[in-house]
């Protein structure tokens, strides 16, 4: 006779952004509900002290892949680590992406390692690299999800009227630093 399956069966979450803030709520409500999710989080520095453990009893199914996404080839080879885990069947099948990091700065100025100017790079390009380097594990019915922000709405009611609108930009023109002018804040917003 066969054993009956699983009605949760193992499955890994990959998410970003997942160390402070509403990605860390999100983070350990999604290991704390569901025994069954074994969670992947990207950070830089490996994360903050002790953040493994803040998971509790979920933290035997916890691990950190250091990676700096504003560095390309950093996030690259966080997917490929990942990818060998899961080849491996050190982790279940891959069924989730959440791309919840993000960063803003006061101007546009500031450069990654790869001369991209640095909110593109971590809040557009990182989501990218992982996507098309995780995809061809993403088991069937897997989801992806990207966090974003209603600031950019350009409006009063959303943000009190200190965030551009969004307008079509090209990317080349968006992943270039000091693309909106002299350093501002306005750039920083636009960026």
């Amino acid at each position: 006779m066969n054993p009956s399956p699983t009605a949760n069966p193992a499955w890994t979450l990959v998410m970003t952004g997942a160390t402070r803030g509403l990605g860390l709520v999100a983070a350990r409500h999604v290991v704390s509900t569901d025994p069954s999710c074994h969670l992947v989080v990207i950070a830089r520095g490996g994360g903050p002290a002790g953040f493994v453990e803040g998971f509790g009893a979920g933290a035997e199914r916890v691990n950190v892949v250091d990676a700096d996404l504003a560095d390309m080839a950093a996030t690259v080879a966080a997917a490929t680590t990942i990818r060998r885990m899961l080849d491996d069947a050190t982790l279940p099948p891959l069924r989730g992406l959440a791309g919840n990091a993000g960063i803003q700065y006061l101007d546009d100025q500031h450069v990654t390692a790869d001369g991209l100017e640095a909110t593109f790079a971590v809040n557009v390009l990182a989501n990218h690299l992982l996507i098309g380097e995780l995809s061809g594990h993403l088991a069937l019915g897997s989801r992806i999800a990207i966090t974003v922000s209603d600031t950019h709405f350009g409006d009063f009611r959303h943000n009190l009227g200190m965030v551009p609108a969004p307008r079509w930009t090209s990317p080349a023109r968006l992943s270039r630093p000091g693309a909106f002018g002299v350093s501002s804040p306005a750039a920083g917003r636009t960026a």
